[in-house]
């Protein structure tokens, strides 16, 4: 089966992921992501889920669960381009 491309929503919310991974911890704000691209909270946390499916993030399953942030980790090598 072959991928589908990023969608502009998933290929932002991943450069954003990228440009602030070494912020708070692995902790992803979510509304950051959301005022940046002019799209609703629910639309980006879709868009992390897919982004985690598709491999391109880990997210946390055991961290809290809070509708604004979600903690993540990059696969290793995945900023060494």
């Amino acid at each position: 089966m072959k991928k589908k491309p990023l969608t502009a929503l998933e290929s932002a919310t991943l450069s954003t992921i990228v440009d602030t991974q070494h912020e708070h911890d692995g902790w992803l704000d979510l509304t950051r992501i959301s005022s940046r691209t002019a799209r609703h909270l629910v639309d980006v946390r879709q868009a992390v889920a897919r982004l985690s499916r598709y491999g391109l993030i880990h997210v946390d399953a055991t961290s809290p669960d809070d509708e604004r942030w979600i903690k993540f980790s990059l696969p290793a090598g995945a900023t060494e381009q």
